[in-house]
């Protein structure tokens, strides 16, 4: 009888266990909302999360999308490029430049990858190469992020192009931006009023 119920005990934990495996290939996370989530609608979630400024969102399904295993070829590269947007934002600008550099050299005309590059080189101090970047695609009006005119904007400033950058800081204003803040809101209105007056002068 003993033998018996370990039997049926030693069976019905290798079914839990091996249901369990079967779901982990299947690319299943943890709980969201009560609901497990396939690899698939985290990494749609995460990207939905990154473009809609839910930046805590997407910092926790990358973290948990890095430990997933059996994703596809295009599955990792939109983890790499979630991870890249979180360095962004996160300052992890080493990280992004790396993933945007590679993913970069791969798809040139992308703009939107061109954009984030642009930016992850301006976090590590390479302006010039930043500059060259976000001011191509400023001149098509092919930058999505206020946040991409803000650093533009910046660049040119220090550059001495007050001109510009006081016409790329009011872009930035009007454009969808990561993480605003009303300080970094003040931020701007500085700058542009700053430019403003001395480009009365």
């Amino acid at each position: 009888m003993l033998v018996r119920n370990w039997v049926f005990v030693a069976t019905l934990v290798g079914g839990v266990v091996g249901a369990s495996a079967v779901e982990a290939r299947k690319g299943r996370l943890g709980e969201s909302g009560g609901k497990a989530m396939t690899a698939e609608e985290a990494i749609a979630d995460a990207e939905t999360a990154l473009d809609n400024g839910r930046v805590g969102d997407a910092l926790d399904h990358s973290e948990k999308l890095q430990k997933t295993r059996g994703l596809n070829k295009e599955q990792v590269k939109r983890v790499e490029l979630i991870l890249a947007r979180c360095g962004l934002v996160t300052g992890k600008y080493d990280q992004s430049e790396k993933i945007l550099g590679k993913l970069h050299k791969a798809t040139p005309d992308d703009v939107r990858l061109t954009e984030w590059y642009a930016r992850a080189l301006d976090g590590l101090g390479k302006a010039d190469q930043a500059l060259g970047l976000l001011a191509e695609l400023a001149s098509k009006d092919a930058l999505a992020d206020g946040d991409s005119y803000w650093a533009l904007a910046q660049i040119e400033r220090a550059k001495g192009q007050e001109k510009q950058a006081l016409s790329h800081a009011e872009l930035a204003l009007k454009k969808p931006i990561v993480l605003q803040s009303d300080e970094l809101d003040k931020e701007i209105h500085k700058f542009i009023d700053e430019l403003s007056t001395s480009k009365k002068k």
